[in-house]
């Protein structure tokens, strides 16, 4: 698509194309400890998370959001991307501003309450974007796209196609395993790009997508993804991409809302929400179609996450913070939310050192106020978590792993079992077992590791 812009006419389009109508109900303001603009939001659990923004300012929350605590994070430039590994280890980018220009890099082994600060070893390269599988391998992305295995110490080119779109700024990452992921970016009125990879980050090709820049991708499963791209000028409508076969396609349908996608999240396997300026763009057929749904008090919103099927934060302009709280299950909601335990096979499988295991934990049962009748070990409890165990056995029987032992909320999860890493025991090549348990349900499947 190309586009031809009169210059005079430039304005923001988050401004231009507000769409009015009733708040959302489930979206509510919480107080927010700045009047600074908040550009990035990170929880690791429906209670724990951080928001950081203009001035290098990060605050850190233990409690959902009814307070917050600023944290030193020894800069004082704009914060341009935020990750976090658990509710210790994370990482967060900022641009210098003064000479020598470049990358920041910011690190903290305690939840934010100490952070280094440490510049990328190349100066005039600028990272918009950091990723990390554990504590010693990730991704940066930016000017180029790059690699560690020990934890930032160094890092390592990735190889880049030599397309027309490929060396355009990387903005975001998501991937779906360690062998398979997706970057997204581009630059305004030039190309939208999406770059790909199959082979753990060796290699990376690109493709243009859309006409303008694109700030996030959402992915489903190794098949499915999708992700918006909007025109700042407002001249073009919002471009619904999607891609059914693993990125080696993709679609892309104008659609008739204007503005932009700064961020992209799924509450359940179909909802899904976009922070788009002052509004939300909103999904309830797994991006099918999309409408608008204004925001609380006309506020602009940059960043979004759900944590579960029943937790979300937002944030935005003059420190906003929004919180998303499905207090009760509806019986149209569940249509979407799963019904039933599942245990999935593990992938890759065989596998060498780490593979990732997805479980889904169904609605509340009958007995809780509006949720459907359906098949439950969890039959007439109130509560609206389980406690779930999933451990990991070698064929004697003997616990090599827990992955994962505490209460959860209904929802899909997936957790990462990596040799020498969350392992008990030192393992061998040969068969392990992992057991998804909660309540008096139970599932085992078989997994084989080769070294």
């Amino acid at each position: 698509m190309i586009k031809i812009i009169n210059i005079k006419f430039l304005l923001p389009c988050f401004i231009l194309f507000y769409s009015s109508g009733y708040a959302q109900e489930n979206w509510k303001r919480l107080d927010s400890p700045t009047d600074k603009l908040l550009r990035h939001v990170f929880f690791v659990d429906s209670t724990t998370g951080w928001c950081a923004g203009k001035d290098g300012i990060i605050f850190h929350t233990a409690n959902g959001g009814l307070s917050w605590e600023e944290q030193n994070s020894t800069v004082s430039t704009f914060i341009v991307a935020l990750f976090f590994l658990d509710e210790n280890l994370g990482w967060a980018l900022t641009l210098r501003t003064t000479m020598p220009f470049g990358t920041t890099i910011i690190t903290t082994t305690n939840g934010g309450n100490e952070w280094a600060a440490e510049n990328y070893p190349e100066d005039n390269v600028f990272m918009n974007t950091i990723f990390y599988f554990d504590s010693l391998n990730g991704w940066i992305g930016g000017s180029k796209i790059a690699g560690t295995t020990d934890g930032g110490f160094t890092w390592v080119d990735a190889g880049i196609d030599s397309g027309f779109v490929s060396n355009l700024p990387v903005l975001n990452f998501n991937f779906y395993n360690r062998q398979f992921g997706y970057a997204c970016g581009g630059f305004i009125d030039f190309a939208g790009v999406i770059w790909r990879t199959a082979d753990f980050g060796l290699s990376w090709s690109s493709v243009g997508v859309s006409p303008d820049q694109i700030f996030d991708i959402f992915v489903f499963d190794s098949l499915n993804a999708i992700t918006l791209s909007g025109d700042p000028e407002g001249f073009f409508g919002i471009g619904n991409i999607k891609t059914t076969d693993s990125g080696k396609n993709w679609s892309f349908e104008e659609l008739p809302l204007f503005g932009l996608s700064f961020a992209i999240d799924f509450r359940t396997n179909t909802e899904g929400w976009s922070a788009s300026g002052p509004k939300f763009l909103f999904t309830s057929d797994k991006g099918e179609t999309w409408v608008e749904k204004p925001t609380p008090d006309s506020a602009v919103i940059f960043d979004l996450t759900f944590t579960d099927p029943f937790t979300g934060y937002a944030v935005g302009e003059n420190g906003l913070i929004l919180k998303y709280k499905q207090n009760t299950t509806k019986a149209e909601d569940n249509i979407n939310l799963p019904q039933k335990f599942m245990l999935h096979q593990n992938f890759p499988n065989p596998f060498n050192p780490s593979t990732k295991i997805k479980f889904t934990i169904p609605v509340l049962p009958s007995g809780k106020a509006g949720s459907p009748l359906i098949p439950s070990p969890y039959q007439g409890e109130e509560k609206s978590e389980r406690f779930i165990t999933l451990i990991v056995y070698d064929v004697l029987g003997n616990e090599v792993a827990v992955l994962v032992n505490e209460e959860k909320p209904a929802g899909t999860y997936e957790v990462e079992f990596s040799v020498g890493q969350n392992s008990i025991l030192p393992l061998s090549s040969g068969v392990y077992f992992y057991t998804l348990s909660a309540g008096s349900f139970r599932e085992t499947k078989k997994m084989l590791m080769l070294k």
